[in-house]
């Protein structure tokens, strides 16, 4: 790198963080010089997000079929099968024959078909 170019580049960068702007004057441009890379830094913001509360899960259900009465049944702490694949949320039965249910994960509002036995497919 040129004296001249490293000495412009100094410049201009004492100038941006001291928060002015310098508009060097130079007449051209080497053909040796080449674009710099600048380090960004992402900051991931963590999720203020609240978790779904029993009554909106319900809602939820709900909003796909309103025509079914859901009876609660408890949460992931009530399920072996939950408490093993880590999930939180909510297990709902329709109040109709039959065993299958529904939980409503609390972190994302996902919708799954349920058994007691472990499984579950995911419906939404």
């Amino acid at each position: 790198m040129k004296k001249t170019t490293r000495t412009i580049m100094i410049a201009t960068l004492c100038a941006v963080l001291v928060g002015g702007v310098v508009a060097p004057a130079v007449n051209s441009v080497s053909a040796a010089s080449k674009p710099t890379k600048v380090a960004t830094t992402v900051v991931k913001k963590k999720s203020t997000k609240k978790p779904l509360s029993q009554e909106q899960a319900l809602n939820i259900l709900n909003k796909m079929d309103n025509s079914v009465e859901y009876i609660y049944m408890g949460t992931e702490k009530d399920f072996d099968a939950l408490q093993a694949k880590k999930l939180k949320g909510f297990v709902f039965l329709p109040d109709e024959e039959g065993d299958m249910g529904y939980f409503v994960n609390s972190k994302n509002g996902q919708v799954f078909f349920f058994h007691p036995s472990g499984y579950m497919e995911i419906i939404k």
